[in-house]
């Protein structure tokens, strides 16, 4: 039996909405590291100092210089980042297909469902899991 400790993954949420960040909080805070901020410029500060392994952003963050579209565009610039799974979350359902064709790998509708969360998250974290050997070389 394999006694290796796996690491949690990390996950940057963008949402401005104090509600909704608290929401995820609870949902997410045992289960992954979560850095959270509130408004797009903050994010792609995140995303350039730190790794991680998937970012929820929200859509409307209230500042009409940068929306969660445009922040995950500018993350994506990031050359470390290019590959990065970044979900967008809106209460918008109607505009799935729109936030996909822009780059967001899944579109998350608000309120957002613990178990679909769960699944995407869980699902997407087994994808970029790391073997034993490579943790072992990273750290």
């Amino acid at each position: 039996m394999n006694t290796f400790n796996k690491r949690k993954a990390s996950v940057l949420i963008l949402e401005d909405n104090e509600l909704d960040m608290l929401v995820l909080k609870v949902l997410l805070e045992r289960h992954f590291h979560l850095y959270i901020v509130s408004n797009g410029a903050d994010a792609v500060k995140a995303a350039e100092e730190f790794d991680f392994d998937i970012v929820l952003a929200d859509i409307n963050l209230g500042d009409p210089g940068m929306d969660g579209v445009k922040a995950m565009k500018m993350i994506r610039q990031i050359k470390k980042n290019a590959q990065l799974k970044i979900f967008a979350v809106t209460a918008y359902a109607e505009n799935s297909e729109y936030y996909l064709a822009e780059g967001f790998n899944e579109v998350l509708t608000k309120p957002v469902i613990k178990e679909e969360i769960f699944d995407i998250l869980n699902e997407t974290y087994e994808a970029n899991k790391f073997s034993e050997d490579n943790l072992l070389k990273k750290n």
